[in-house]
């Protein structure tokens, strides 16, 4: 048969058009009865307010032309209208003619359409899941279904080769058989096999005829995910499929019910699915006015959110306001927080000459009325839109309507300060905390300050003011919170070093800001014959036993940067600085988590990476070693920022290179960036000025102003030598060359 059978769209111009008179009344006297013991378990109208009688019905003209269209006995498909009819009236939703057939397809093409099977399994998973939640064997077996010989052949198919024989064999069989063995294999994997259990539902979802009811399908899911989403579930892949990709195949929204929905397996879909499959199963549920609940249309606000598509979050909002769930109010907790995330989206736009917020007008609208929680995420909006200004004012606004400030408060006034570099507002506002128990123990709270005081101390510091002052300063602030054991570890500070006293009793573990805060200070303080290569080999020997506390900084470039900084202006350590960089691309041999069973993700080379290596092949003059790392910035996909361009033109600027030099320029130029002060300052090394001036005229006039015909002195990516073996990678084929030719110098 062709698919269109199968997924009828109702049309009015049929020649089985029902009668006025048959879609108010029903199906015939058969269905009417039925309905009438229905009737009797419910009262007379719902919720809505509409009367059962008022809502339309599948009536027997339609099931004629469906049991036509289908070749199916207009008995089979007059009893599953009978139970979509009995279920739109239970449910009292008001359908169209469209959503009534898709309904009944769904109901047609179930492998379970009597109440019986459905009964039996969720007897049977209630018991199973009762029996693994509580840890303990199922107390009444006679729930579940047996295994019998005859399936047991299926089993050992499905657990040996499911996407193989047992695929074939499936395909085989014909609706009735699959009917009466799909239940007791599902339920067996989930007791027995349960990493069998997804490779089982692909293979026995994949046709949309004779397939497992959704609840059944979305029950195995959650089953899953209660009990291994956090152990190999998250993981998981077979084939082609992940884990997501399984929900999707799985779970399609074309086989969602559209009376009685399961909400529970709605919102495992949309947290899991890609934006697709999330978009095609809000389309759906529009499209047949299927019921909801306003926690699953905030399921779908939350994704949407995630995935930037902030209109679509702002009318699933809409619908949740028209749903009129008093839980569920426009001031209630669950949409207050949903709100904050959609508001880490808005931006600030110009419109007739004023300046306002994208997206809380249109929330402010809908009747949201702003918290502390919501008005903190504006006020950071307000600040990172670069106007301080409009931060006083969201800032004056939240006090006035008596919003007590938090730590997310301060954190966000604290960066706005330490980013304009105003320090005296963040000696107000720290002086704000101290006055606060709570606040001034805070962890992120405490971090901010900590940082700030290191940009305005031992970042820059001042050539006036003693180094380890500065150090012993940071010292003390990071003795008041956290645990110096780690400082210990790294050899940064004496083993028999015993801080003062702070009346707190258990510190807390440094955070990798924190940690890495204080080695910077310590490189930055500490006079230049401190033994750099010593501190890194305690560092990589503390990362590979998975050092709780010290592993976790391979997550990020800035503590690699930061040994390379130090290492940078003595020309002996060169090759340690090479290996650093080595160390970060041979990531694999790093630890894959912490020893408490943190997960790491050490991270590769950043362009800031790349170009500190670089500049310190050009601060000691060697140019090969410097044009080594270029052609290895351009393999790793490693983009030139204004700092690397500099770099480049001052490396050719002290070597005399003017050509090169006026070469860099347009090429610099040519990517967007522009001369400015540090790029002056290092073309301060030419000795003839005058020249490169000339000959960046000479190539506007040959080449055009971006320097299309570049030679491989600045060029990323350039073939510098065509006919050598291209190097696989840094480690084996670059900068070991690089090392072992700075060490013969």
């Amino acid at each position: 048969m062709s698919s269109e059978i199968h997924h009828i769209n109702y049309d009015p111009s049929s020649p089985h058009r029902p009668s006025s008179e048959q879609s108010q009344r029903g199906v015939s006297h058969e269905q009417n009865t039925q309905q009438g013991q229905t009737q009797r378990q419910h009262p007379t109208s719902n919720k809505t307010g509409h009367s059962k009688s008022d809502l339309p019905l599948i009536g027997w003209d339609q099931i004629t032309s469906v049991a036509s269209l289908r070749k199916l006995d207009r008995n089979v498909v007059g009893k599953a209208a009978i139970r979509v009819n009995l279920a739109i009236q239970s449910n009292g939703n008001r359908l169209t003619q469209q959503a009534m057939f898709a309904a009944l397809n769904l109901r047609l093409n179930s492998l379970f359409s009597r109440e019986l099977a459905n009964r039996q399994w969720q007897f049977a998973y209630r018991a199973i899941f009762k029996a693994k939640l509580l840890d303990q064997d199922v107390t009444n077996t006679t729930l579940i279904l047996s295994v019998k010989d005859n399936v047991k052949t299926l089993l050992d198919l499905a657990l040996e080769d499911c996407h193989g024989s047992f695929q074939k064999a499936w395909a085989a069989l014909d609706r009735r058989t699959k009917a009466s063995v799909w239940q007791r294999l599902a339920i067996w994997m989930l007791q027995n096999s349960p990493e069998k259990v997804l490779d089982y539902l692909i293979v026995t979802t994949d046709s949309s005829l004779d397939c497992p009811d959704f609840n059944m399908v979305s029950d195995c899911f959650l089953y899953l995910e209660k009990f291994y989403y956090d152990g190999w579930l998250r993981d998981w892949s077979s084939g082609k499929h992940t884990y997501a990709t399984a929900v999707e195949a799985c779970m399609s929204p074309k086989t969602w019910p559209i009376v009685n929905p399961p909400h529970a397996g709605f919102r495992l879909f949309i947290n899991r699915a890609e934006l697709n499959g999330v978009l095609e199963a809000y389309r759906r549920i529009k499209e047949f006015n299927v019921r909801m609940k306003p926690e699953t249309v905030l399921c779908f606000m939350k994704r949407f959110t995630e995935f930037r598509k902030v209109e679509h979050a702002i009318e699933a909002l809409e619908w949740v306001s028209q749903i009129k769930d008093p839980d569920f109010d426009m001031a209630s907790q669950g949409v207050l927080r949903h709100c904050c995330k959609l508001l880490t989206l808005d931006t600030v736009e110009d419109k007739a000459g004023s300046r306002n917020f994208r997206i809380l007008p249109q929330l402010l609208k809908m009747g949201v009325q702003p918290d502390r929680d919501m008005m903190n995420v504006v006020l950071a909006n307000a600040y990172d839109t670069g106007d301080p200004q409009l931060g006083e004012d969201m800032l004056q606004f939240m006090q006035s309507h008596n919003h007590k400030l938090d730590s997310y408060t301060y954190v966000t006034l604290l960066t706005d300060a330490v980013a304009r570099g105003d320090q005296a507002r963040v000696d107000d506002l720290t002086r704000e905390v101290e006055m606060q128990e709570a606040l001034k123990r805070n962890p992120h709270v405490f971090s901010k300050i900590f940082h700030a005081h290191f940009t305005f101390t031992a970042k820059h510091l001042d050539p006036e003011t003693d180094p380890a002052g500065v150090f012993y300063s940071m010292l003390e602030m990071y003795n008041k919170l956290h645990d110096i054991s780690p400082l210990k570890d790294l050899l940064i500070i004496p083993t028999h070093y015993t801080p003062p006293s702070t009346g707190l009793e258990i510190k807390t573990p440094p955070s990798p800001v924190a940690l890495y805060l204080m080695i910077a200070t310590f490189f930055r303080c500490k006079n230049r014959n401190y033994p750099v290569n010593r501190i890194y080999d305690q560092f990589r020997a503390m990362v590979m036993k998975g050092h709780p506390s010290i592993a976790p900084l391979v997550e990020s470039d800035h503590i690699y940067n930061e040994f390379l900084i130090a290492l940078r202006k003595n020309p002996h350590t060169l090759p340690a600085s090479v290996a650093i960089v080595q160390d970060m691309l041979d990531s694999s041999s790093l630890p894959t988590q912490t020893s408490d069973g943190k997960k790491l993700t050490p991270v590769a080379p950043s362009s800031r990476t790349w170009t500190i290596l670089l500049s310190s092949f050009v601060f000691h003059r060697q140019p090969d070693a410097a044009e080594k790392v270029k052609e290895m910035m351009a393999k790793h996909n490693a983009k030139f920022t204004q700092v690397t361009w500099n770099t480049i033109i001052n490396g050719f600027a002290n070597n005399q290179q003017i050509q090169d030099a006026a070469l860099a320029i347009r090429h610099m130029e040519a990517q967007g960036f522009s001369i400015d002060e540090y790029t002056m300052k290092g073309l301060r090394y030419l000795r003839d000025p005058e020249r490169l001036w000339n000959s960046i005229e000479e190539m506007d006039q040959i080449y055009g102003p971006d320097g299309h015909r570049a030679s491989h002195a600045t060029k990323p990516g350039s073939e510098v030598h065509k006919g050598e073996q291209e190097r696989d990678d840094l480690i084996d084929s670059g900068l070991q060359k690089l090392e072992l030719k700075s060490k013969t110098q």
